[in-house]
């Protein structure tokens, strides 16, 4: 039996919203685990990597007494940190919607779930959700180029021309190259909303996954688009306020860190990101439920039952 309503009187979203949270609120357990095991490592790094990442190899410049723009030579050994840590990010960000993804199809039809269930499911999900993952970000950061390049192009005619003065400030130039990209990417992003649930659910891989998403999605753009801004916004400021609050008052250098009000900021932040994060995941793939019903379309029988002996056998796990 499905959580969702039937009743046209309650709007689509609500009756998202309220399927989304009967789902967390009957497996809480199970939810909480899976969010500590993928997502909590996420957020904590998230929150303390740029304070520790300056006060290792930048600990000489001062945000508070410095005046003039920061000057930073990379070394090899910063891109060496990056990487790995982007490596991190991506592994457990992928990990996460694979288990997230299979246990929320698995409530959603009451079909029992289990941890070791949820994280074997990320043997069949990984490479597609990888190859969707490289190829949605390819995309991004091509179309980010040729918009910038676009921009240049664009405003040095319009110099030559005299039709507008402008001045040879950077700060200008990435006001209006927000001002352009930010909707664009926006858009991509409300269609490709769906993509990462695609390809856990149907194995589909690569730019096949995004042009599903954006067939699915149609008619739901608003829902998809208020789920994203609204903890878009709420996740980026959190993470985004904590990070200049601690890089300002030095925290990664020292012994800052062991402080109590520092380590209860770190624990708050950690946990009110993780759990706003793995309510958006479960809300996301509700959605992509509902706007598969309203194609007419069925979930895959494989991916929502599971073997009898693996339930036999793990129906005592969380």
């Amino acid at each position: 039996m499905s959580f969702a309503s039937t009743e046209d009187c309650i709007p689509v979203w609500r009756q998202i919203l309220n399927s989304t949270l009967l789902v967390l609120r009957s497996h809480s357990l199970h939810f909480h685990a899976l969010s500590i095991m993928f997502l909590w490592p996420i957020i904590f790094s998230l929150i303390v990597y740029l304070s520790f990442y300056l006060a290792v190899f930048h600990p000489e410049y001062n945000f508070i007494t410095s005046t003039h723009r920061p000057q930073f030579s990379i070394s090899s050994s910063e891109i060496f940190v990056t990487m790995v840590c982007t490596l991190f990010f991506a592994l457990f960000f992928l990990c996460s919607i694979a288990t997230i993804t299979y246990s929320t199809v698995q409530a959603y039809y009451n079909r029992p779930i289990n941890i070791i269930s949820s994280i074997k499911s990320i043997r069949n999900s990984l490479f597609p959700l990888l190859s969707t993952f490289i190829v949605s970000h390819a995309i991004f950061i091509s179309v980010s180029i040729i918009f910038a390049l676009a921009l240049v192009v664009l405003l040095q005619i319009i110099k030559k021309l005299g039709l507008i003065e402008l001045q040879n400030d950077s700060n200008h130039f990435r006001f209006l190259f927000i001002l352009v990209i930010v909707p664009v990417l926006l858009w991509l992003q409300v269609n490709w909303s769906l993509a990462y649930a695609i390809a856990a659910v149907e194995s589909r891989w690569g730019f096949e996954t995004l042009r599903r998403s954006a067939y699915l999605v149609k008619g739901m753009r608003w829902v998809a688009f208020w789920t994203h801004l609204f903890y878009g916004l709420m996740l980026g400021a959190m993470v985004i306020g904590t990070n200049v609050v601690f890089v300002i008052l030095g925290v990664g250098k020292g012994d800052h860190w062991r402080s109590f009000s520092v380590s209860s900021q770190v624990v708050q932040c950690t946990v009110l990101g993780t759990l706003g994060m793995n309510q958006f995941l479960v809300l996301n793939v509700v959605l992509y439920v509902y706007c598969k019903h309203l194609k007419g379309e069925k979930l895959p029988f494989e991916y929502v039952s599971l073997p009898l002996d693996e339930e036999e056998k793990n129906h005592n796990i969380v």
